[in-house]
């Protein structure tokens, strides 16, 4: 569901009012309902196993964690960081309460979080360092509607919650380290199961029909707030009411048809926005993870960094273009400078990492899929200022400052980890990504 298999048709005709009517009424529910399917096709991919893994999945309420940083190898979210261990959880709080038991952390200084994110990918809670005791803790996760049973607690706006965690490894030799401490997080409570939306899941050959049997089971599991209700009403013309359950295969042709439509129009809508429009070197929001009404941007976000946490936690910048306003590309060779004084403004952390067009690392001569702060032996200039290389081709300099690219289109993000105050506010300027003549 990262990017439709269907044609994208930029100006469609309809054979008839009834699937012009179909259309137009569904077009809104694709760009708001997106990062739920994200959500129920990741828990499906991520949950329908045994037993834990070590790269990340489990079954529902089980956390599994890497044993590894994530590689070009890894393929379940889209965007995933190279500086960390991730460890997942998918928690079904429907038959109550679950309990996240936080090991003690022998190193206070090591960085990590807890992410929570609902069902449409509201990233509501982060536990930390900052809010979590250093010896070990319990902290009560809670769905809708139900009363807490311990002290510390979280309430989750979905029974339906997605735990990321991540902890950072500062080099190879603090691998055993950080596995120690993410293996050590627990969750205990009731077993819980898969949401019926995820167990009914629906993958035939027409991608649009899919997604809205999908999504239409989905909005059953978690439906839309009150506030966002008339979303479906104009549907209810065509058939589709949400008060009993859906069937897309029996809806009437010209109905079928819309939706389609809509489907592909609204998958053009997101992948139009998911690149710079300005062609600006950089471009960031403080928006992620907290979204409100920005249903676009949720969207988005979904497609190209799924799981995104909030700003105050990291901010994501992303590269499209070089300082020319041209796209990057293998076939060039450039250089992005930091000067003196002027590194990326993080409290804890900072690191570039690059993707190809697929939203994932590409494979390299030397494994290094992203360069920061911890990579050992950087190389700085005499006046303090830090000179990366980003190319296909292996710089004659050696591999110390290099980032390597594919042979082809790829984009940058640099992560700030608790950025500043100064950054926050808009008091420092990312040097653009320069092209070598």
């Amino acid at each position: 569901m990262n990017a439709p298999s269907s044609p994208v048709f930029s100006n469609p005709i309809y054979a008839s009012s009834q699937e012009a009517l179909a259309a137009a009424a569904a077009l809104p529910l694709v760009l708001y309902g997106y990062p739920l399917i994200e959500t129920l096709r990741t828990c499906r991919l991520q949950s329908t196993v045994q037993s834990a893994t070590a790269y990340g999945r489990a079954p529902v309420n089980t956390i599994s964690a890497s044993s590894r940083q994530w590689t070009h190898e890894d393929r379940d979210i889209v965007t995933p960081a190279n500086d960390l261990l991730y460890l997942c959880a998918w928690i079904d709080l429907s038959q109550g309460p679950v309990r996240l038991h936080v090991p003690a952390r022998p190193d206070a200084r090591r960085y990590w979080v807890v992410e929570l994110l609902d069902a449409y990918t509201e990233n509501f809670e982060n536990l930390g360092p900052r809010n979590v005791a250093a010896d070990c803790d319990v902290v009560e996760l809670v769905g809708p509607g139900q009363t807490p049973t311990a002290k510390r607690f979280v309430s989750c706006p979905t029974s339906l919650v997605w735990l990321i965690g991540r902890v950072l490894v500062t080099g190879a030799d603090d691998l055993p380290a950080a596995q120690a401490l993410a293996s050590g997080f627990r969750l205990s409570g009731p077993a819980g199961s898969q949401p019926p939306s995820v167990r009914n899941w629906r993958e035939t050959a027409e991608p649009g029909l899919d997604f809205f049997q999908n999504l239409f089971n989905g909005l059953r599991d978690f439906p839309v707030p009150e506030i966002h209700g008339p979303l479906l009403t104009l549907l209810r013309r065509c058939g589709v009411r949400m008060e009993k359950e859906v069937d897309v295969d029996t809806l009437r042709p010209a109905v079928q048809a819309g939706l389609i439509s809509a489907y592909q129009q609204g998958m053009q809508i997101i992948e139009a926005n998911m690149r710079n429009h300005s062609h600006a070197p950089w471009k960031y929001s403080l928006r992620l993870g907290i979204y409100g009404d920005e249903w676009l941007q949720r969207s988005v976000t979904a497609m190209k960094g799924l799981g995104a946490l909030r700003a105050d936690e990291a901010v994501y910048v992303v590269a499209d273009y070089d300082a020319g306003g041209a796209p990057l590309h293998g076939n060039q060779t450039y250089t992005l400078t930091f000067p003196a004084g002027q590194l990326p403004p993080a409290q804890q952390f900072w690191s570039v990492s690059l993707y190809g067009d697929d939203r994932f690392f590409t494979d390299n001569a030397i494994g290094r899929y992203a360069i920061g702060d911890r990579t050992p032996g950087l190389q700085y200039g005499d006046d303090g200022s830090l000179t990366l290389t980003i190319s296909h081709q292996r710089p004659a300099t050696g591999d110390s400052n290099w980032l390597p690219a594919p042979d082809g289109s790829f984009y940058l993000i640099l992560r700030l980890y608790h950025p500043s105050s100064d950054f926050m506010a808009g008091g420092y300027d990312i040097p653009p990504v320069q092209r070598k003549a």
